[in-house]
């Protein structure tokens, strides 16, 4: 394959001249970073998936702030959580590096990239309002409140009934189902059908969202964007890509529009279209068109499936391979909220073990390791460095989350960091904590977090209320995320399926 990318990009070469130029030098330093090759830069070191170990490696080597070239296009890598806040998240630089990168995927799949995940200005007015209401659609949605306590716990029911006691099952397969289950009710008032083409179509779309969102990926396709039509992987996965957007736009809203009544709120789709009715009938400028609906839409599916089934998915890995974690959180929610009674999202306030592990969790097996790319806007000095402008801007979490000298034992999973020595979780402006940062920072911090927070309490409570989990024998299957060969690497890392007995608790 990187035989017939580079032919592709050979036959590219006249564009090299025509998008370089020479730019004016500033007053700060030239950043160091690996040298690669005349050219093709450091390209050939790297693929799908090794990007996240490849950047780590160098960051071992050139700090905290490095750059690497990619055929012609410039990489800078933030590898600390102060320069991704200052970066980010500070005032003074907010306005340069809080662009997005014009993503392939978001350019053909998300309505010219009017998704709030790939609006291309990070700071104007569009994307301020695009945030503003989905964010308003998810916290009525995903904060606790009873209607996604009442989906979930429904959905659970139901999976309780699938898992059924003793029986091996296969656990990331499951765990899909049913956070897609829970998705679909939230944005139309119906779980997926049981019906084979209705099941995949969420399966298609987040392979869609894993092959088109991997840095690596996104780059071939950005930079060569004719090879999705030369016969191969490329055009094929595009046209796969096509065809399930046109499934899912259908169903998730041609279909709820056709059905749609006035003040009969289904889910999160029919929230929009009632913000978009109300700002006709007011005779303002409707930013809810249509294309902008279906583009939250396309957001709310990716990433609402694809970081909780990996962190579900990475988390009963963990429990099975330490089933002494299992047993402490059992001893919580059974002091916190009893074995009589169903737990709901309050409960999470009273269980700072559980907290705990969460966080852990998200340091461990960091599910997005390398954030998404932002775009630098404007020639600029940052750290005493010159950035120039459009170049790619990525936070690497994944190194950010093991480096030995914040965590002494990166490659251990051991919760108890994050607890202090009367059992309370460490306070926000603890280094551990700072270190954390598994949603992003600033302006394009993720919008679902307190949703996906939601989610992942009543999921986990739920099942260890009821059962406890271990390998079937001699189906023991490593946890450790140095081990890539267990794991579906992409723009998120979540394992390969493995299995799973479940014994009802006594």
């Amino acid at each position: 394959m990187m035989e017939f990318e580079l032919f592709c990009f050979a036959l590219g070469m006249v564009l090299l001249y025509v998008l370089i130029s020479k730019r004016k030098k500033g007053n700060g330093k030239a950043l160091v970073g690996p040298k690669g090759q005349p050219i093709l830069g450091s390209i050939l070191e790297i693929d799908d998936e090794n990007m996240h170990f490849k950047f780590s490696e160098y960051a071992e080597q050139y700090g905290e702030i490095y750059q690497v070239k990619l055929l012609f296009d410039t990489f800078i890598v933030l590898n600390s959580e102060r320069v991704i806040r200052k970066c980010f998240g500070g005032d003074k630089y907010k306005h340069v590096f809080n662009d997005r990168s014009e993503l392939f995927y978001g350019r053909h799949f998300a309505c010219n990239s009017k998704a709030l995940g790939f609006v291309v200005d990070g700071t104007g007015r569009f994307h301020r309002t695009a945030r503003k209401h989905v964010m308003q659609a998810l916290h009525a949605y995903g904060s606790g409140l009873r209607d996604l306590e009442n989906n979930v716990m429904t959905e659970l029911s139901n999976l309780h009934t699938r898992i059924e006691d003793g029986n091996i099952f296969e656990c990331v397969s499951l765990i899909f189902q049913s956070i897609s289950n829970v998705l679909s009710l939230m944005l139309i008032g119906e779980p997926v059908l049981d019906d084979e083409k209705e099941k995949n179509m969420f399966l298609d779309e987040i392979q869609v969202e894993d092959f088109f969102l991997n840095s690596y990926v996104n780059f071939i396709m950005s930079v060569l964007p004719f090879v999705r039509y030369i016969p191969g992987r490329y055009k094929q996965e595009f046209l796969k890509a096509k065809a399930v957007n046109a499934k899912i736009v259908k169903k998730y809203f041609h279909d709820v529009k056709r059905s749609f009544v006035r003040g009969k709120v289904r889910g999160i789709v029919d929230v929009f279209l009632e913000e978009q009715n109300q700002q006709k009938e007011a005779g303002e400028e409707v930013f809810f068109t249509d294309d902008t609906i279906i583009a939250q839409v396309i957001d709310i599916i990716d990433g609402g499936i694809t970081t909780t089934w990996s962190v579900l998915s990475n988390t009963m890995l963990i429990l099975l391979n330490h089933p002494q974690y299992q047993r402490l959180l059992q001893n919580e929610f059974d002091r916190e909220i009893g074995r009589q009674r169903l737990p709901t999202f309050k409960d999470r306030s009273n269980c700072s073990f559980f907290k705990a592990f969460e966080l852990e969790v998200h340091r461990y097996i960091t599910v997005v390791p390398l954030m998404l790319p932002h775009k630098c806007k404007e020639d600029v000095e940052f750290e005493g460095y010159d950035i120039a402008m459009n170049s790619t801007v990525i936070g690497n979490s994944w190194y950010i989350h093991h480096n030995k000298e914040i965590w002494g034992d990166p490659w251990t999973f051991r919760p108890e960091r994050f607890l202090d020595s009367h059992g309370n979780v460490l306070p926000y402006e603890h280094i551990l904590r700072k270190n954390l940062i598994p949603f992003g920072n600033g302006l394009r911090q993720c919008p679902g977090e307190s949703f996906a927070k939601t989610r992942y309490f009543l999921y986990v409570s739920n099942l260890l209320q009821r059962w406890c989990f271990e390998f079937p024998e001699e189906m023991h299957v490593s946890c450790d995320p140095r081990v890539s060969e267990n794991f579906d690497i992409s723009v998120v890392i979540r394992p390969k399926p493995f299995y799973c007995h479940a014994k009802r608790r006594i």
